[in-house]
């Protein structure tokens, strides 16, 4: 397996950005305007990409709390265990560090890492402005008003920077273009490096923990389904390309319910047909956020089609028997399983005979293989 640092970082940035419930390119603006910033300032190539790295992490660390150092704090902790430089968790660390000594940790002018007062202003400015419609003269001029009221926030050198970039009428035509991901992947000169098993294994892990961090009943639920499809591809005879890329798929399968409120996810008792509804969308999300990483296509559909069934009644796209491959299926009953094995806000683990019950009533409406199942019996009870 090789997958690139750039794309695998993009990708998932995305899906911090709708766990915040942001619009969906926060981040990538933020480290869009933070690249430009750093190339005027003639940063190398080096440090622009450790900036852009930092920007596209910035959110993290942000979870549920909205308690700031509570953020960077956890922001800093998962990046460090990422495969990338220790130096972008310092960056992501100070990130609302603002000049005048007013930000969460009270750091002072350069106190604050330069790459880090950069990303303050990038993410204050899309914070402001991200959501803007159309781009005219007024927006320019709020613009330039927003950086004169709030000159005292950002260092003198940084912020005649990014008042000189905006008189570039690109810059917001970019910014502001609904072809805004081209046309930033055209700007920003950035090559990644390339990944092995290990590495994407690494942030595979980090956003797992994200996703099932969220609620106290799927602590490790992904981890958990990772560890099944590692036994049971292994043990049907499939290649190691494909027990890393289930592995991975297994991970991430969940990373949708970002998209989906807590509300719905810790609720007690049935769903109504609304919250079934929403709750539903998640595996489109983690297709849409998947599909946005180069190399990933065998992982994507292996993480989004966990929920289609052999009679055409799962769902998001209601594949139907041949159209749903066997790793897909594999990934649909160890999800199924794993879920069921444990605690969740309407019921207590359900014990294993009983869970195998509860499959053998789904093969029986045709919507898992039962062929496989048996041999999935007989691994897991080996």
């Amino acid at each position: 397996m090789k997958i690139n640092s750039r794309p695998l970082v993009e990708g998932l940035s995305y899906a911090l950005d709708i766990a915040e419930k942001s619009y969906l390119s926060h981040s990538k603006h933020v480290a869009y305007i933070s690249v430009m910033i750093a190339k005027e300032l003639k940063l190398s190539l080096e440090q622009q990409e450790d900036l852009y790295y930092a920007a596209l992490l910035h959110d993290i660390g942000a979870r549920n709390t909205y308690i700031i150092q509570e953020h960077c704090k956890a922001g800093k902790d998962i990046i460090l265990k990422l495969p990338i430089k220790n130096i972008i968790a310092e960056y992501v660390y100070y990130h609302h560090e603002y000049f005048d000594g007013t930000g969460p940790f009270k750091l002072k002018g350069d106190q604050i890492p330069l790459l880090a007062q950069i990303i303050c202003i990038a993410n204050s400015f899309d914070i402001k402005f991200g959501n803007v419609v159309k781009l005219n003269l007024d927006v320019i001029n709020d613009i330039k008003i927003w950086l004169i009221n709030n000159k005292e926030l950002f260092k003198p050198e940084i912020l005649a920077t990014f008042t000189n970039l905006i008189k570039k009428e690109y810059i917001f035509l970019d910014y502001f273009s609904k072809n805004f991901n081209e046309l930033s992947f055209k700007r920003i000169e950035i090559q990644g490096q390339d990944l092995d098993f290990e590495g994407v294994r690494r942030f595979a892990y980090a956003f797992s923990q994200i996703i099932d961090m969220r609620s106290r009943f799927t602590y490790e639920h992904s981890i958990g389904i990772a560890d099944l499809v590692n036994k049971i591809t292994v043990q049907l005879g499939y290649d190691e390309e494909i027990q890393n890329e289930m592995y991975i798929a297994a991970l991430l399968h969940d990373i949708g319910k970002l998209a989906i409120s807590n509300d719905i996810i810790d609720k007690v008792g049935n769903l109504n047909e609304e919250e079934r509804y929403e709750i539903n969308k998640h595996t489109y999300y983690t297709r849409w956020i998947l599909e946005q990483i180069d190399g990933f296509e065998n992982i994507t559909n292996y993480a989004s089609n966990h929920h289609e069934k052999l009679n055409g009644n799962g769902y998001p796209l209601h594949l139907a028997e041949n159209e749903i491959g066997e790793l897909d299926r594999v990934m649909a009953i160890c999800d199924i399983y794993e879920a069921l094995t444990e605690d969740r806000p309407y019921r207590n683990k359900i014990p294993v005979e009983k869970v195998w019950s509860i499959i053998d009533d789904m093969v029986l409406n045709y919507e898992l293989d039962g062929k496989l199942v048996e041999k999935i019996k007989c691994i897991l009870k080996k």
